[in-house]
């Protein structure tokens, strides 16, 4: 078996997404790898990130940055990490092109847990991952 080098984290900055994060770090501090915090700004993540940028005068670009900065240094110093927006119009297409870029060699992320019509609607990003990734990805389930 090999282990990754580099964990890839894509987030949609909500709470679920952040205990993603966390898992990924605990497993890159066990094996040596180093993360990168990923966003796609398109909806509903662009709306919170354009109003962001509005108000402290900066790129959308920059708040994008800013808000994965926030999440990196509550994950400790200890891992390497860097953040990464992406403006792909799907989620599953920015994460594709950021663990491309990155290098990923495994992806952690989390499900929110959707069912019934939202689920039809708005599809599910985890499972659509784990059909068109190259590299392994790990599911966070949700809970409660």
């Amino acid at each position: 078996m090999v282990l990754p080098k580099m964990i890839l984290v894509p987030l949609d900055l909500s709470k679920r997404s952040e205990e993603a994060a966390e898992y990924a770090a605990a497993l890159a501090r066990e094996v040596g790898a180093s993360l990168t915090l990923m966003v796609n700004v398109n909806q509903p993540e662009r709306a919170a990130m354009e109003q962001f940028a509005r108000d402290e005068h900066i790129t959308i670009d920059q708040a994008g940055e800013a808000a994965l900065g926030r999440v990196a240094s509550r994950l400790g110093g200890d891992v390497e990490t860097s953040v990464m927006v992406r403006a792909a119009d799907s989620p599953v297409e920015g994460i594709i092109e950021a663990s491309e870029y990155s290098k990923a060699d495994l992806i952690v992320m989390t499900s929110h847990g959707r069912t019934g019509m939202t689920r039809w609607l708005l599809g599910s990003v985890a499972e659509r991952m784990v059909q068109a990734s190259d590299v392994p990805v790990l599911v966070i389930p949700a809970r409660g």
